[in-house]
Parts: structure tokens; sequence; C-alpha cells
């Protein structure tokens, strides 16, 4: 509605500025051939009369009185009424004349008449010539003038309105396009497009108006997808952070229980008390505690340094890497009797070689600890070069890996016991997960009753 209003404002307005500009010409118009046309019309028949007569002047020097005679008839013809006079006033020929003429002078002539009385030179005399004229008078030109107004007047208006009305709608619907085109804008649509393509300055402010929302939706699109990433990244360093807090809590619980069991050892063989009278056995199980507490602080230090450091991009063979590791694990897969598959496509990375090193360590080495003896570890990779997928499954597993969501969470296990096959410090896999969130890999672990199914999208650099 309110668009409606504004359009019927603007073409209102131009209608009826060009309305009364075209009324006012045509008024003018009127009024100066009121004004003018009448005495224009007595001067321009005043002219056109002493043209013929200077015209008979020159031509008669070279003619007699009889070959001056029919050049005169003609006079008749365009309404002149003349007679031939000779030196001493006799008349020498009439034609229009119904009875003799009398003399008149210039001076004398009647209202609405035009007279002249010219000498002429003729090889065999002299005489001269009087004409006058009939003229319509100026009060009638003026009436018909008059009369015939409203006949002009009114189909000029009608023609006036007609144009006017046209102007408008043409000046108008570019102008309400564009009104409507930045109104769009201003309410943040920068899919809005105007289509006026004339080559006037309508039209550069029409090109300019789209050059101006395409810049304006790059701009906005660039800000939204900068948001979303800061967005994202903070909501990423809100998780840091809430991990840091996690394993800072989890460390002083885990690092709580040994030293306490550690100092009972040593304060019960300083005492000499019960069974830790033998202190070479008690001696040994507190140094295997203390191995234990050394390596969590190791890998805990190996988490703060991931998250610091400065990566190191080269192009990585993925596959070559997994061979190096089963490498160091073949006595251990032949201990359990495991059975690997490898994929026979390779492909290479652009990514931090060492940090993805040390991610597939603790992978296999998680996979070959978990899965049950004559069990089956499968290796895939799938895609194309810097845009492929890695995908380690390992099966049946020891226990029920059916709840794999806290895996990835420090000091999670899949198994509390800490034998050197299935136990351990709960930090391998949470530094896997630190080193695929330092490398921006999307990694996923799930797992069934009998399964666990590792997962690590590599994305281009491009």
């Amino acid at each position: 509605m309110r668009h409606l209003i504004k359009r019927q404002r603007i073409t209102g307005k131009l209608f009826f500025l060009t309305m009364s500009l075209l009324i006012v010409a045509v008024l003018s118009t009127v009024v100066f051939l009121y004004a003018t046309l009448p005495s224009y019309y007595q001067s321009y028949r005043e002219d056109q009369f002493h043209s013929t007569m200077d015209a008979i002047a020159q031509e008669s020097r070279q003619l007699s009185s009889e070959n001056l005679l029919p050049l005169l008839d003609q006079l008749t013809a365009k309404g002149i009424r003349f007679s031939l006079w000779t030196e001493d006033d006799q008349l020498l020929y009439a034609p229009g004349f119904g009875r003799g003429p009398v003399r008149r002078t210039v001076n004398n002539s009647p209202e609405g008449m035009i007279q002249d009385s010219i000498p002429l030179q003729l090889t065999d005399r002299t005489v001269t010539l009087d004409a006058d004229q009939m003229i319509q008078p100026i009060d009638e030109v003026k009436a018909v003038i008059l009369k015939l107004a409203p006949y002009i007047v009114f189909p000029l208006l009608l023609l006036a309105g007609l144009a006017a009305y046209l102007y408008s709608r043409t000046i108008s619907r570019p102008l309400l396009s564009i009104n409507q085109a930045t109104e769009e804008l201003a309410n943040l649509n920068f899919s809005v497009r105007t289509n006026h393509t004339s080559m006037d300055e309508l039209g550069d402010l029409s090109r300019n108006i789209n050059q101006l929302a395409t810049k304006l939706k790059l701009t906005m699109d660039s800000l939204h997808t900068s948001n979303e990433q800061l967005r994202l990244e903070a909501e990423k360093d809100r998780q840091r952070d809430t991990e840091r807090r996690q394993l800072f809590l989890a460390i002083s619980h885990e690092l709580k229980t040994p030293i306490t069991i550690v100092k009972g050892q040593i304060e019960g063989m300083l005492l000499n008390l019960g069974v830790y009278r033998d202190r070479d056995r008690y001696l040994e199980r507190a140094g295997q505690v203390i191995e234990n507490m050394e390596q969590l602080i190791s890998e805990l230090l190996e988490v703060a340094r991931i998250e610091q450091l400065e990566l190191q991009l080269e192009e990585t063979n993925p596959l070559a890497l997994i061979r190096q590791q089963l490498h160091q694990f073949d006595q251990l897969i032949h201990d359990r009797n495991l059975h690997v598959t490898l994929p026979d496509e390779e492909w290479t990375v652009t990514t931090d070689r060492h940090l993805l090193e040390r991610a597939l360590h603790n992978l296999l080495m998680n996979a070959i600890s978990y899965t049950a003896p004559g069990g089956m570890i499968q290796i895939k990779m799938t895609g194309v070069q810097d845009d492929g997928t890695l995908t380690i499954t390992n099966t049946p597993t020891v226990n029920d890996s059916s709840d794999t969501a806290a895996w990835f969470h420090p000091l999670a296990r899949a198994e509390q016991s800490r034998n050197r096959i299935h136990g351990g410090s709960g930090l391998g896999l949470y530094l896997v997960h630190q080193i695929m969130e330092r490398l921006n890999l999307d990694a996923t672990l799930t797992g069934t009753a009998d399964a666990v199914q590792f997962t690590a999208r590599f994305k281009s650099l491009s």
C-alpha cells in the first residue's frame, strides 16, 4: 500500500507539472498569435504590395506604353487596382475602375487600404502609376482568431494531457523501480536487481545500483563467512579451555593415587612393617608406579607441545607412514596372530609429517592392543590426492566397544587395566584428537559390540 501511495505521488507530480507547463505553452502561443498575427499580416501584405510595385518600376524601363499594358493587367489578378496617368494628369489606362478614377495620394488612403503612386520611365514616355489594394481590417483578423481559439486550444490541451501522462509514466517507471531496489538494499536484500538498461543517466544509476548490490552481497557473504569462522574458532577455544580444565582435574586425580601408593609403600618400608619388610619387592613396585607416572607426565607435556607447535607442511604419503609404524609392531602383531590388510592405491597429502606420524602410531598401537588374538585390522584409503579418506578398522575387540563417545577425552580408557597389553595412560587417543584438530582434519571414532573404526578425512588446501 505504501508503495502504491508513493507511485501515485511521483506520477501525479510529474503529470501535473508537465500538464501545467504545456497549458502555459498553449495559452501563451494563442495569446502571442492574437497579439502579433494582425500586425504581422498587415506588414506582410504591405511588403508584398510594395515589392510588386518596385518590380514593375524596374521592368518598365525597357518597355513602351503598349508593352506595359499586358504587364499591368497581371496586377488585377493579385487584387490590385491601378490607373496609368500621363505627365499632364490625363488618364491613360484604368481597367479596374467603372468610372473615371479620382487621383489619390498616399496620405489620403482610407483604413484597410494600401496605396502607392510611382513614376514609370518608359522608352517612349513618362507616366505615373497609381495603385491601391484592400486588406482585411485588423479587428476582423483578431475576431477570427478568437473564434478559432476554442478549436485550437482544446485539441492542444488534450494532446498536452496525453503527452503529460505518457511522459510521467515513462519517467516515473524507472524511478519507482530504482526506488524499490534501494528500499530492498536498505532491508539488506542484496539479491535485488534493476532492469533499466537505457544509455542515459537513469541507466547508469540502475547499473551502479546493481554493481553496489553485487559488491554488498559479496561483502556480506564474506563477513558472514568470517563471523562463522570466528564463532567456530571461539567455540573451539571454549572447548579447549574446558578440556584443559578437565585434563588438569583428571591429571591431578590420576597422579594423586600412585603418589599415595608410593608414599604408603615407602612409609611401610621405613617402619619395617609386615609385608613391607621385603623391601626389594616393594621397591620394584614403587619403581613401576613412578615409571607409569613418568610416562603420563611425558605424554601430558607432548599434548601441551602440540598445541603450540608451528606446523611444518610438506608432501606426505600416509600409507608409507603406516607401513613404517606397522614394521615397529611386527613382533606384537605376530604374537597376537593379527591379520593386517593394506590398500593398493596410494596418494599424498600436504600436512605436517611428524604430527601425522605420531597420531598414526597411537592409532595403530590402540588398534593392536584392543583387538582380540586372531583378529583383523583393516586399513583403507579412498578418494584422490589432498582430498581423501583414511579408515582404520579393528575387529573383534577384546571387550564391548559400543561406547566410544568419550574415547577422545583425556584419560578415557576402553579397559581400565594397567598391564602392557591392555592398559595405558588414557592420553593416547586424546593426543590423536588434538593432532587431528591441529592438522584441521575431520576425525571420528565409532564402535560396535566387537569393532572399532577410526576415520580421518584429508581436506584439499586449494
